[in-house]
């Protein structure tokens, strides 16, 4: 599954997979895949919460919306324990790696 955050004019798109109730792994985090720009539109709009450290605890998602891209718990309509915590840019992997 994935979900973008437009920045400026970078979309960063996430791609995670859920494991359980309420719990997703992060399988990769990039602005460099071509679906996340193709797609904004189309997939949810999401952000990466981190605690210190830039370590990712929660993901949030909630439907596209170009007029509101901003993301917060009160208007996050899904709310997501991350299970592979680790810092925010360690997620990316190339396409030869990719799970």
């Amino acid at each position: 599954m994935k979900a973008t955050q437009r920045l400026i004019d970078s979309v960063w798109t996430v791609e995670y997979k859920k494991v359980s109730e309420g719990k997703v792994k992060i399988l990769n985090y990039s602005r460099n895949d071509p679906e996340g720009y193709e797609r904004e539109k189309e997939l949810p709009q999401c952000k990466l919460v981190e605690a210190e450290e830039r370590i990712v605890t929660h993901l949030w998602l909630k439907p596209y919306n170009a007029f509101d891209g901003w993301i917060n718990e009160k208007n996050a309509t899904e709310t997501y324990e991350v299970v592979n915590p680790k810092f925010i840019f360690s997620y990316e992997q190339s396409k030869e790696n990719k799970i």
